[in-house]
């Protein structure tokens, strides 16, 4: 195998594993951020509950800021989870590049090997048929 290729190997390699890296990085936030919506939702069935119940706090305004509060922080999640969603679509194209060289790459390499294997025999080959012909045979 040639050395360049082997050092183009080795590259093409630790790019596409670093794409991995931040497609998986960028997964982990995505699913934080659904995980903390979940929280939300539940957080505002748990207090729609309670404030059903209480009318000292429908009196006083407390369920208007309860809802105001509960959607500004869906807002900025989803906000987040917007932004995160577009990064995500980014890293994905930018694996797909990687994951395609790291697969022509790994193509190349197996054709010189298959290429080195026949050239080993077409040798032997010639050895065998020339210590042959100087035989006699």
């Amino acid at each position: 195998m040639s050395d360049d290729l082997k050092e183009l190997n080795v590259i093409t390699q630790a790019r596409y594993q670093k794409a991995q890296a931040a497609m998986q990085a960028i997964q982990a936030e995505e699913n934080k951020l659904r995980g903390l919506l979940d929280d939300l939702a539940g957080q505002e069935k748990n207090g729609r509950d309670m404030l059903n119940g209480d009318t000292a706090m429908r009196i006083t305004g407390g369920d208007l800021a309860w809802n105001s509060w509960i959607g500004r922080n869906r807002k900025i999640l989803n906000h987040q989870l917007a932004n995160v969603m577009v990064r995500k679509e980014m890293a994905y194209k930018d694996l797909q590049t990687h994951f395609g060289k790291a697969d022509v790459m790994e193509k190349l390499l197996e054709h010189e090997v298959q290429t080195r294997r026949q050239i080993r025999a077409v040798a032997l080959v010639d050895s065998i048929m020339e210590g042959k012909l100087s035989c006699g045979m």
